[in-house]
């Protein structure tokens, strides 16, 4: 979907959005502007317009410069940036070891029987109550 262009333009900006810092990658690191971007998009289809908006600020800018103007001119295409740039950057299996996430996990239903039993007891002692219905 994004060409050479967008590409370079991207890899700037999410850099600026994410830089390396405190023993975690850059977005350009963790591989987002060449892999994980392109999955991420296809999760959020809806966000392609704003996505390639905002990458259009870039061009011939600084990646600072750019975002900086993004989010004072369109935030809509600026939202559209940073929410697919940390969805991507999250989906990268090195990033989510580094921060300590399985990622999601089947987690049997537990039987808390109990539980409700202790909320149901003041129902239980309190008994049968009803309104007569209108006539």
């Amino acid at each position: 979907m994004l060409n050479d262009e967008f590409r370079s333009i991207y890899a700037n900006m999410a850099d600026e959005l994410i830089p390396r810092a405190e023993g975690m990658p850059s977005a350009s690191d963790a591989n987002v502007p060449t892999q994980w971007i392109d999955r991420a998009l296809e999760y959020r289809p809806d966000l392609t317009d704003g996505f390639l908006r905002a990458l259009s600020y870039g061009k011939n800018k600084e990646a600072r410069q750019a975002i900086q103007e993004l989010n004072s001119n369109d935030s809509e295409a600026f939202d559209c940036l940073g929410v697919l740039t940390s969805g991507a950057y999250f989906l990268n299996p090195e990033v989510k070891k580094l921060i300590g996430y399985p990622g999601q996990v089947p987690s049997p239903a537990s039987d808390d029987l109990d539980s409700y039993s202790g909320m149901l007891a003041k129902v239980l002692e309190r008994g049968p109550v009803f309104r007569p219905t209108l006539k």
